[in-house]
């Protein structure tokens, strides 16, 4: 596997975790789902099994690496933003079910632009290796 494989496998990744991130995103709307009295408690972490644990470091883990990459995203031009969100919704799906709207003829030039662009602030957020 050549350097530039195993880069975009790791691109690939963390802008699965980040697009994973942003879907997870819910508006406060209305009233809040907790009294005020109650609102900030929170229970100890010994009576939680491992399972719930370990939900709850992957939930800390993905919430850190989007808040990191989400500034590089918003950075991007509209065209490479549209091509990442196309390609990630692909790579979670699973299957090629979602087409670029806006340019489906440039969407892998797109995409593979958008990644070279966010490389050095993947980098220097150390969210990927510089091999």
């Amino acid at each position: 596997m050549t350097t530039s494989a195993i880069a975009a496998d790791e691109i690939d990744a963390v802008l699965t975790e980040w697009y994973e991130w942003s879907q997870a995103y819910e508006p406060a709307l209305g009233h809040g789902r907790a009294s005020a009295s109650c609102r900030d408690f929170k229970i100890s972490n010994q009576w939680m099994d491992y399972d719930d644990l370990s939900d709850t470091v992957d939930r800390q883990l993905r919430t850190a690496t989007g808040e990191a990459v989400d500034p590089l995203i918003q950075k991007l031009s509209l065209d490479h933003r549209v091509a990442v969100m196309t390609a990630v919704r692909n790579f979670v799906a699973g299957a090629a079910v979602f087409r670029n709207p806006r340019n489906p003829s440039t969407q892998d030039a797109d995409y593979a632009e958008a990644k070279r662009v966010m490389r050095p602030g993947l980098l220097a957020k150390s969210l990927i290796r510089g091999v």
